[in-house]
């Protein structure tokens, strides 16, 4: 159980990184231009989910009980954020930011968040198999 543990901290620090090398540019983009993401109460939300994804690629290497308040503040944002853009998105309204390709990010910051969920979760459960 310790190396299932360690691979899925590594796993989920591997990709919030690549998720961060996406969100970044668009938070520079929105910064120079005001307009590469939506706005909730004059903060943009790409912003914020930059930092929440930061927060969780921080918790990958942070071990003990600090790990996993920091893992949960920044998934439960990221997930409630990407649940309501992908609500809105199906309903018809464009609010997420798009990919090359015309992909709306909020579909694929969903299926991160969830996945990240689901191995931090596989994480608490082999490290607590781990204690006597």
């Amino acid at each position: 159980m310790f190396l299932l543990s360690r691979l899925l901290r590594l796993g989920i620090g591997a990709m919030s990184l690549v998720i961060l090398a996406g969100i970044v540019p668009i938070s520079l983009l929105h910064y120079q231009t005001g307009s590469a993401c939506p706005v909730v109460w004059s903060v943009p939300m790409c912003y914020v989910v930059s930092i929440c994804y930061a927060a969780i690629g921080i918790s990958a290497f942070w071990f003990g009980k600090p790990m996993g308040w920091l893992f949960v503040a920044g998934i439960v944002p990221v997930l409630l954020l990407a649940l309501t853009g992908t609500s809105l998105e199906l309903l018809g309204n464009e609010t997420c930011p798009r990919s090359d390709t015309g992909w709306p990010l909020c579909y694929t910051s969903l299926m991160v968040g969830l996945s990240l969920a689901l191995a931090f979760g596989l994480v608490f459960w082999s490290e607590r198999q781990d204690r006597p």
